[in-house]
């Protein structure tokens, strides 16, 4: 019984229903024009979304609309991405965002609530 009170006590800590915990990131993606979808590969190796305290990886989900939301844990973290972003004009590009993608230039997540910009660069 007591073994059971114990895993329970760490799997709450692990999860980030408490508020405490985790940061609810929402991420905008900054376009001249604007971005109707646009979807990450998560597998591949340059695509990360990685806490530099854990060392844990999160998968980006699509976004809709230019935007997307995440809940993390809080920490600092580094963002990569190559991805297809479909635009209003019903054209699809290659992109990039690789403004956050060491930890010199890692962005801190530390609030409950956060919002983080996101610059792509085309790729040709």
């Amino acid at each position: 019984m007591r073994k059971l009170i114990v895993i329970l006590s760490l799997l709450s800590l692990v999860s980030c229903s408490r508020e405490n915990l985790c940061c609810k990131v929402t991420l905008l993606l900054d376009s001249e024009e604007p971005i109707v979808a646009l979807t990450v590969d998560n597998s591949l190796p340059g695509n990360y979304f990685r806490n530099l305290n854990t060392g844990e990886t999160y998968d980006y989900p699509a976004f809709v609309n230019g935007r997307c939301e995440v809940e993390v844990l809080k920490g600092v973290y580094v963002l990569a991405f190559d991805g297809v972003a479909a635009f209003s004009d019903g054209s699809a590009r290659q992109v990039r965002m690789a403004e956050y993608a060491s930890s010199l230039k890692a962005v801190s997540l530390t609030a409950d609530q956060a919002e983080v910009k996101l610059k792509l660069l085309e790729l040709q």
